[in-house]
C-alpha cells in the first residue's frame, strides 16, 4: 500500500524512484560485498564462477525493478511503489545465497533485518508476516538442503540453532513491525479526520451554507482566472446574474422557512444544468451569478433558459400557490474587457430584465 503524501504524480514518481534506487544500492551493495568477502575466505561454494554468474543475474533483477520504474509501469500496479516486490526478491537473493556460503551464512541472512526496513512505513503488517514466514521457512529448506548434500562443510546442530536464533529475532522484529502498524493506521485516520475538518473549513469559507453555491468573494477569484483562460482562447465566457423575482413578498407571505426552501430548491435546479466546468455564487439574498466556459453564445442561453423553465415548474407541499420564478442577465466575455466591465454589462442585462417584465433573460449588449 503506497502511503505517501499527495503530490504531483511526476515528483511521486521521482520519490518513489529514489527510494527503490537507495534501497538496492545500500541492502544490495552489502550482500554483494558480505559474498564477495566470503568467496575471498573460500567460504562461497562453486568458486568465482558461481559467485559473478549468481551476482549478474541478482543485479539484473534489480536493473529490471529500476528500468519498470523509470518508463511508469509501475503506475499501473495496485502498489506502485513495489516495495512487496523488491522485498521479496531480495529475500529470495539471501536465500539463494545462503545456499552456498559456509560459516558466513547467519551474517547473510542477517541482512534480512535491512530489507524489512526498506517497507518499515509503506508495507502492511500482513505483508510483514507474509515475508517474515517466507524467509524463516525459506532459511530451514535451505539447511535442509545443506544438510542432505554437503554435510560434511556443516555443523548441523549450530547451524539449526542458529536459525532458531534467527526465527526469534524475526518474531521480535514482526512484533515491533506490529506496533509501527498500529501507530501508522492511527495516524492515518486522525490525518484523514483532520483532512475532513479542514475540508469542511475550506467550504464553509467559500461556500454559502445554505445553496452550497460558492461565497462572492472566492466566485470572484475565480470568474478572474476564467476570464484570463478565456482570453488565451480556451473557451468562450459567459457571466449570469440571476435574481429570484418577489422574493421579499415570498418571504413575507410564506415565512422565511419556505424562503430558505425556495433558495435550496433554486440550487437544486440550477446544479442539474450546470456542467463539471461552471459554478454559481451567491452574491447576496435571492442574487446568484453563473460563470459559463461555453463554445458559443447560444450554449450559454439554452442552459439559463433550461433553470428558468425549471424554477417555473417548481411546487411546494407547504405552500401549493406559490409559483417561483427568476430574472436573468447574460453577458458574453468581449476582446480586452475585465472581469467589472463583464459583471457590469450582466448586472444591465438582468436589470433590463426585470424592467420589462421579470420571468425572462435578457442578452446584455457589447459595449
Amino acid at each position: 500500500m503506497d502511503q505517501t503524501l499527495p503530490l504531483h504524480p511526476v515528483a511521486l514518481q521521482s520519490q518513489r524512484l529514489r527510494r527503490v534506487l537507495f534501497a538496492i544500492l545500500a541492502g544490495g551493495g552489502a550482500h554483494t560485498l558480505l559474498c564477495w568477502i566470503a568467496l575471498q575466505l573460500d567460504f562461497f561454494r562453486g568458486g568465482e564462477v558461481l559467485f559473478y554468474s549468481l551476482f549478474a543475474g541478482l543485479w539484473a533483477g534489480h536493473l529490471l525493478f529500476i528500468l519498470f520504474m523509470l518508463v511508469g509501469l509501475n503506475r499501473r500496479l495496485s502498489e506502485p511503489s513495489m516495495i512487496m516486490p523488491l522485498m521479496v526478491w531480495s529475500t529470495t537473493g539471501l536465500l539463494v545465497t545462503a545456499l552456498v556460503v559456509d560459516q558466513v551464512r547467519l551474517c547473510i541472512m542477517l541482512i534480512f533485518f535491512a530489507i524489512v526496513q526498506m517497507g518499515v512505513l509503506q508495507a502492511s503488517l500482513r505483508q510483514f508476516l507474509a515475508l517474515a514466514g517466507y524467509c524463516v521457512l525459506g532459511y530451514a529448506v535451505v539447511l535442509g538442503v545443506v544438510c542432505v548434500y554437503w554435510p560434511e562443510v556443516v555443523d548441523v546442530r549450530g547451524e539449526w540453532i542458529q536459525w532458531g536464533l534467527f526465527s526469534v529475532m524475526v518474531l521480535a522484529a514482526m512484533l515491533v513491525a506490529s506496533e509501527i502498524s498500529t501507530i501508522r493506521f492511527q495516524l492515518g485516520r486522525r490525518n484523514q479526520q483532520l483532512g475532513q475538518i479542514v475540508e469542511r473549513i475550506h467550504d464553509m469559507a467559500v461556500k454559502d451554507e445554505l445553496t452550497g453555491f460558492y461565497r462572492r468573494r472566492h466566485a470572484m477569484e475565480l470568474l478572474s482566472k476564467a476570464c484570463g483562460q478565456s482570453a488565451r482562447g480556451a473557451y468562450q465566457l459567459g457571466v449570469v446574474y440571476l435574481d429570484l423575482d418577489h422574493f421579499k413578498k415570498t418571504n413575507d407571505q410564506y415565512g422565511h422557512r419556505m424562503g430558505d426552501l425556495v433558495l435550496q430548491r433554486f440550487a437544486d435546479v440550477t446544479q442539474r444544468h450546470l456542467t463539471n466546468q461552471d459554478f454559481a455564487a451567491r452574491l447576496g439574498g435571492e442574487e446568484f451569478m453563473l460563470v459559463l466556459p461555453v463554445s458559443d453564445p447560444e450554449e450559454a442561453r439554452n442552459l439559463v433558459e433550461g433553470i428558468l423553465m425549471g424554477m417555473r415548474s417548481q411546487r411546494f407541499k407547504d405552500a401549493p400557490g406559490l409559483v417561483v420564478t427568476v430574472s436573468g442577465g447574460l453577458a458574453m466575455l468581449n476582446h480586452g474587457e475585465t472581469p467589472a466591465q463583464l459583471i457590469r454589462r450582466a448586472d444591465q442585462a438582468l436589470y433590463r430584465a426585470k424592467e420589462t417584465g421579470r420571468d425572462r433573460l435578457i442578452v446584455g449588449e457589447k459595449e
